[in-house]
């Protein structure tokens, strides 16, 4: 059955990233790491799955950074899991480079944020991702500690 244009879409597509999230400075937090040969393809450019990877690695530096101790399973009393993410990539990129990471929140709620990073070669951005992240206790989503939410917020998007 066709779908009318008052039904809500089968499906979403993600719009396109604000002109601020290409910019460097506006993210609060900064890295870099240098491409491995191994991430090519055969097309010999960075496979996208090793994009993801990077973005990946940034999420996960920045959790340890505002809630110590999230990945150590034996004495956390949250953890956190990631409920959508979505990846632009916006340009080639080739090995041997260094890629510039850049993170920080997107949006912050009372159980979740959005983790947002770029990945740029020089000033050029390469690919955007944001990862919404929930905090979990026993019984299902649990409010942020006041300690991370306190440096979460610190850690937003300008521009």
């Amino acid at each position: 059955m066709p779908q009318t244009d008052t039904e809500t879409p089968m499906i979403g597509i993600a719009t396109r990233p604000h002109p601020a999230r290409l910019i460097a400075a506006t993210y609060p937090v900064h890295g870099s790491v240098e491409a491995r040969y191994g991430d090519m393809d055969a097309n010999g450019h960075l496979n996208n799955l090793a994009l993801e990877s990077l973005h990946e690695n940034a999420r996960a530096l920045l959790n340890a950074r505002v809630m110590p101790g999230i990945y150590d399973s034996s004495a956390r009393r949250i953890r956190l899991v990631s409920a959508t993410n979505v990846v632009h990539f916006l340009k080639e990129a080739y090995w041997p480079n260094t890629i510039g990471t850049g993170i920080g929140v997107g949006r912050l709620g009372r159980t979740s944020f959005v983790a947002s990073t770029a990945l740029f070669i020089g000033e050029d951005c390469i690919s955007l991702c944001d990862t919404v992240l929930v905090t979990l206790g026993d019984d299902g989503p649990t409010p942020i500690p006041d300690l991370a939410r306190a440096q979460l917020e610190a850690l937003t998007l300008s521009g």
